[in-house]
């Protein structure tokens, strides 16, 4: 099929990614900033590229790579071992999409992707118990009111979701690779009836970009999740909760808003924030890049001087909170008197959680309940630990 190769130099340097990490869109948002952060962090001046993170054997580390046969004929390798760049491109992302669409299988192509939405995988869907306990009464969608193809979509989703959790896997693996927590450090004494001042200690142990880099503008959500636990085993305070629509306690909570959940005031959250001016007063955070009117009519506001000359667009800038590399952060933590009044053991447990979107503007771009589903449970649980402390 293919006569003759030819070596592609960009391929084996970062340059190659700049198409797709670093853009900027109307109006002027630098959504994708990537690339501009490895062009002037650590690695980049050691000269370790991108692919060499991101594809070689290690997740996340500049390790070297594999060495493998370009291509297995007829079941045998072919040609002499050579180096072999991972093509799963390790990173801290995971789909949301329904498992048989993706990952990609070549079986799956039978059903169309309509077909597969209809699929109730979670129901339990061509599984030996479920089809035994099928009655006639039951009804499906075609093609799935057949069992064999009940059966045969079963073993196509078994397949995906193995594969995803190899890749799930590597993504806790990838973030752990950039990410590290330190504690607690305790600001005061911890004394029954009093209250207690902690911190944590997060860092950017990357030499390669920010943390998190900020892809897909401010989407990408990193925070840190903060529990104490009573001698009784009751939970008693907590920083980094979610709302029952799996929002963070910001203002970007419905819950929130509505008064049903308190406001998290100690929230460390590392997502980066769009900011805009309204006709009056001063900033607001925002989903999307956008101006409101006093109408609450959406509409992109021209500016009276150039993006070229300002550097930004008008009225609209990001807010970036992530961490340089090899750089830190210390989250500081009041915990009230009122959940320290008992003596004994009381264990503090935290983790780094990760997701790529958050609900709130999923739901502002219609996505699925399916999606929204999805979104949340997989989220990525990195640098998990507990320390019990005495009160007395």
């Amino acid at each position: 099929m293919h006569a003759s190769s030819f070596f592609f130099e960009p391929l084996t340097n970062s340059d190659v990614c700049v198409s797709c990490h670093q853009v900027a869109v109307q109006p002027g948002i630098a959504l994708e900033v990537v690339h501009s952060q490895y062009r002037h962090g650590p690695a980049a001046a050691k000269g370790i590229s991108c692919q060499d993170c991101h594809m070689g054997a290690v997740p996340g580390k500049a390790e070297g790579y594999e060495y493998c046969h370009a291509a297995v004929l007829n079941d045998k390798p072919y040609g002499e071992p050579k180096k072999h760049a991972n093509h799963s491109f390790w990173g801290p992302g995971y789909p949301i999409a329904h498992p048989g669409i993706f990952p990609h299988n070549p079986k799956a192509k039978q059903y169309s992707p309509r077909e597969w939405l209809e699929f109730d995988d979670r129901a339990g869907w061509g599984t030996e118990a479920f089809e035994q306990s099928v009655t006639p009464g039951m009804h499906f969608p075609p093609p799935w009111d057949n069992t064999d193809d009940r059966r045969d979509a079963r073993r196509i989703i078994d397949a995906n979701l193995l594969k995803i959790e190899q890749k799930r896997s590597s993504a806790v693996i990838t973030l752990e690779a950039g990410v590290d927590v330190k504690g607690p450090i305790f600001l005061s004494q911890p004394r029954a009836g009093s209250p207690l001042n902690i911190a944590y200690r997060v860092s950017n142990i990357s030499e390669g970009h920010n943390l998190p880099t900020g892809s897909l503008g401010a989407q990408p959500q990193l925070w840190l999740n903060v529990a104490l636990i009573d001698p009784d085993g009751q939970r008693v305070w907590e920083s980094g909760y979610l709302d029952s629509n799996a929002d963070l306690a910001d203002m970007n909570s419905y819950d929130v808003a509505k008064g049903r959940v308190p406001r998290d005031k100690g929230l460390f959250n590392l997502q980066t924030k769009f900011l805009i001016n309204n006709v009056r007063g001063t900033d607001r955070e925002a989903a999307l890049p956008l101006n409101f009117s006093v109408d609450q009519l959406v509409f992109l506001r021209p500016g009276a001087v150039p993006v070229s000359v300002l550097n930004h667009p008008p009225l609209i800038r990001m807010e970036a909170h992530s961490i340089p590399p090899l750089d830190h952060r210390m989250p500081k933590y009041h915990i009230p008197a009122s959940v320290m009044k008992k003596k004994g053991p009381y264990r503090l447990s935290v983790r780094m959680r990760s997701r790529m979107e958050p609900p709130y503007f999923m739901r502002q771009i219609n996505s699925t309940p399916d999606m929204l589903r999805r979104m949340s449970a997989n989220m990525l649980d990195v640098r998990q630990s507990s320390h019990t402390f005495l009160v007395q």
